[in-house]
């Protein structure tokens, strides 16, 4: 930075905090002026009588080419004016260079002689204060010899005249000025702002392209990293200290550097890796090729598969391993020379293993690795070094088992390296009347009859036979070791339904499995073909085979369960201790499920004249078509104060004159029905169980175990 001088004047100074007795500025002006006074008396005097001599004096310090004595004269005079006119206004430096003006002038001049030592005196006593404010904060300073302080900065008792001013913080260049303190009131200087200095590093390397690392330092010890990068590079705008610069090339042992870096100056780290190559090929070929540099303490590193070359390798001794499968690996040490390559074989003693197994199709594992290029069963043959092994045999139905044996390649006939496995096991054949029947072992399915399991580990075993329309049946064994199992099982044929699976019934009618209530429901509600079917008439007013049946009674209802459980008993098809019924009005709960009224059959959007065929749309998630619209259905409960109680909480709107009254409960609205209220889930209708002339009413029937 460039030395400046400055002077800041402030607004009128503060009272003085103690320290010793002074004498009063107007008292000194006071001196200083009766002084001048006195001064000009006397030179008026001296004037008058020796005017020669002063005349002559002032033509001694006025021999500058074309001044005259009269022009001298009036620079004196005005000077002296000012000096007067300095110290009234307390300005005592600016009083004391005019009368030091005036007497260099005028050595007699009786104003500067009286004035100048007393001015001098003033000066000696007067003392300043000077604030100093720096960015950024906490900065040191010095003011000429006066004890170091930090910023922001209060100087007190400085004396009047020039001082040096030098603000200075690690890392940042210093501020130095030049301050004039001409007053005793306060000087603040402000606006100090440190530029932080740097220098900068040079990263170079040979080969080009080498990575580095650059850590802050002190004392040796890493504090921060602070930049990463590839050679060459120029780190600039670095904080002057300690560094140390990390240099790496793949393969090659790591360098390191410490430096120093000073303010405005160029700091350069070199490193040069020098390399050499090998050439490698190894039999059996597709060995890993592992190495590490001997001076290196780092990790081995896989280089390759034989046969490799390497190149750009360090200088220096290498530790080459070579590794095949599970062999036993080759090591050796090389020298790797600069700009050289030398090429080094390695070789294997070995012999050709044959693996065998009883049955065949075992995978074959040494150690943890699976032999026979990974994907190989019995039988197969591999090339291993000569050594004692110990293989394993896995069969994914027999197990495992081992084997040991010593592969040389000195054995005269072929089956001296032969490794076989003989598993346990046993078969199993299976039989049935009628065929087809499926075969399941322990939850597994196997197959269908007739099914010959040739391979089972000996043991105990369970079979059981399913066929459609048969009941099942279980057949038990046990397996010997080389023994076989024969099973010839004779079905019962049985049309009864299977829990869990749909089915359809003697009429025709589909039954669908609900899980939630363990029983059927009918997919449709009961058509007028399957009513006239088994009641021998048909009540409805609107007469179609496929539309559901209308104007039926509850009782008729009940009826034509009784009916069709009678019918499918005759059958066979009757799952026992199950019956055909109408369903609860819970159960119905259960059968409606989400079925949306955009799904049903009503007139909330367009207005029916009829029924309309079962199935005409979509079913709902549990397969049931219609549950709601169509036609109301009955089910088994009275409309009592329960369903009145469940009404309400379902959030419907009950009849409470129906309570107690003959009534059946209805579920699902109809086809007739244009209301939110009437096709709301939660609605129940009641109707006397022998109404006859309700050409909206059908029913839906239920197969529940008794």
């Amino acid at each position: 930075m460039n030395e400046a001088t400055t002077r800041i004047m402030l607004p009128p100074p503060q009272p003085p905090k103690g320290g010793r007795s002074r004498v009063p500025r107007w008292a000194w002006v006071l001196v200083v002026v009766l002084a001048v006074a006195i001064g000009a008396w006397g030179g008026w005097r001296a004037g008058t009588g020796q005017g020669e001599a002063r005349v002559g004096k002032i033509v001694a310090v006025s021999e500058t080419p074309g001044e005259t004595l009269k022009e001298v004269d009036e620079t004196v005079s005005r000077k002296v004016v000012e000096a007067r006119q300095a110290v009234a206004s307390g300005d005592w430096l600016a009083a004391r260079r005019l009368f030091e003006e005036v007497r260099d002038m005028d050595p007699d001049n009786a104003d500067a002689l009286a004035s100048l030592p007393l001015i001098q005196r003033r000066l000696d006593e007067a003392r300043g204060t000077v604030r100093v404010e720096a960015v950024p904060a906490a900065a040191n300073v010095r003011l000429g010899d006066m004890k170091e302080q930090t910023t922001p900065a209060i100087f007190t008792g400085v004396p009047f005249g020039e001082h040096e001013l030098v603000v200075a913080m690690e890392g940042y260049d210093p501020v130095k000025r030049k301050i004039l303190v001409a007053s005793e009131e306060p000087l603040l200087l402000t606006g100090i702002e440190l530029a932080r200095s740097s220098g900068q590093i040079e990263v170079v390397s040979e080969p080009r392209g080498a990575e580095f690392k650059l850590v802050r330092t002190r004392e040796r010890e890493p504090e921060e990293l602070v930049k990463v990068g590839t050679t060459p590079a120029m780190i600039e705008q670095l904080d002057p200290g300690e560094y140390q610069v990390f240099l790496s090339v793949k393969g090659f042992p790591e360098q390191s550097q410490t430096v120093r870096v000073e303010n405005n100056r160029n700091t350069s780290v070199s490193a040069v890796f020098a390399s050499g190559g090998i050439g490698l090929t190894s039999d059996p070929s597709g060995a890993e090729v592992w190495i590490q540099p001997e001076k290196d303490g780092g990790k081995a590193r896989k280089a390759g598969l034989t046969p490799l070359s390497l190149t750009d390798l360090p200088v220096g001794r290498h530790r080459i391993e070579l590794r095949y499968e599970d062999w036993p690996p080759i090591r050796r040490t090389v020298e790797v020379a600069a700009g050289s390559n030398e090429d080094f074989e390695f070789a294997w003693e070995r012999a050709l293993v044959s693996f065998v197994s009883d049955p065949p199709g075992a995978e074959v594992y040494l150690g943890e690795r699976r032999l026979g290029r990974g994907r190989e069963t019995t039988p197969f043959q591999v090339e291993l070094p000569e050594g004692d092994y110990r293989f394993r045999a896995r069969h994914s139905k027999l197990g495992e088992i081992d084997e040991t044996l010593y592969v040389g390649n000195d054995h005269g006939d072929s089956k001296s390296n032969e490794v076989a496995f003989r598993f346990p096991f046993g078969s199993v054949t299976l039989e049935s009347s009628p065929p087809g029947a499926a075969v399941v072992s322990g939850g597994m399915p196997l197959g269908r009859t007739p099914l010959t399991l040739a391979v089972v580990p000996p043991g105990d075993y369970t079979f059981e036979l399913n066929k459609e329309a048969h009941r099942s049946t279980r057949v038990s064994g046990k397996v010997e070791p080389g023994g076989a199992l024969h099973f010839d099982a004779t079905l019962t044929y049985d049309p009864a339904p299977v829990a869990s699976r749909n089915f359809r019934n003697g009429v025709g009618r589909e039954m669908v499995w609900i899980p939630a209530l363990k029983g059927w429901a009918g997919a449709h509600e009961v058509t007028q073909e399957e009513y006239e079917l088994l009641g021998g008439s048909n009540p409805s007013y609107f007469k179609a085979p496929n539309h559901p049946v209308d104007s039926v009674t509850w009782f008729e209802a009940v009826k034509f369960c009784e009916s069709l459980t009678a019918h499918e008993q005759a059958l066979g098809t009757l799952p026992p201790g199950y019956r055909y019924r109408l369903p609860t009005d819970e159960e119905w709960n259960q059968l409606v499920g989400n079925q949306k009224l955009d799904g049903a059959i009503s007139s909330l959007f367009d207005r029916q004249k009829s029924t309309s065929p079962v199935g005409s749309l979509a079913p709902n998630e549990l397969g049931l078509y219609d549950v709601r619209g169509n036609v109301w259905e009955w089910v088994s409960d009275w409309y009592s104060q329960t369903i009145l109680n469940r009404v309400q909480k379902e959030g419907a709107t009950p009849n409470p004159e129906w309570v107690g009254t003959d009534r059946k409960v209805l579920r699902g609205g109809a086809w007739n029905r244009s209301s939110q209220y009437d096709l709301a889930i939660a609605n129940r209708m009641a109707a006397s169980p022998a109404s006859k002339d309700r050409y909206d009413v059908g029913f839906r029937v239920l197969l529940m175990r008794d």
